[in-house]
């Protein structure tokens, strides 16, 4: 796990944009065809975290490179971050974590299909579909919690 300060500028917080006005019309207009309910616990388990940044920070402490076959994408309606896990690993790991739940087998979760996605399912990097990499669920959670007390290190220095 790479610490904070050797976080570089080309990382996920840093790549991350709120969508501009062209992007907000095309998740607007994306409408069903979009996306699609996808069943977790099959090819993958997912973790939400929220808010957003916070998850977006996690995958910057832990080095995922960005657009590396990781199945990484925003909900931008909710301000939360899915990541794909591989199936089966997340559940004991994830469940002491504030801001942090697993779906797994009995989920459904809405995915991008194509393009953008919508505001509900937007994707920040595709999962490659011959060998999908999978961020490993224990590692994330700990980089949630180091983020978390980095962030309020931070807070109370201010």
């Amino acid at each position: 796990m790479a610490s904070s300060e050797n976080t570089t500028t080309s990382g996920w917080v840093a790549s991350f944009r709120t969508p501009d006005d062209q992007m907000e019309r095309r998740l607007r207009v994306g409408g069903l065809s979009a996306t699609a309910l996808t069943a977790a616990g099959t090819s993958w388990d997912a973790v939400v975290i929220a808010p957003l940044e916070r998850g977006l920070a996690a995958l910057d402490a832990l080095d995922v490179p960005l657009d590396s076959g990781y199945g990484v994408y925003a909900d931008y309606r909710r301000y939360e971050l899915i990541v794909h896990v591989a199936p089966g690993t997340a559940a004991a790991v994830v469940a002491d974590v504030q801001g942090v739940r697993v779906l797994s087998r009995g989920s459904w979760v809405l995915m991008p299909t194509n393009g953008d996605g919508t505001w509900e399912a937007a994707c920040l990097s595709r999962p490659t579909g011959f060998r999908p990499r999978y961020v490993d669920p224990a590692r994330l959670c700990a980089a949630v919690l180091a983020a978390d007390e980095e962030r309020g290190a931070r807070a109370c220095a201010h």
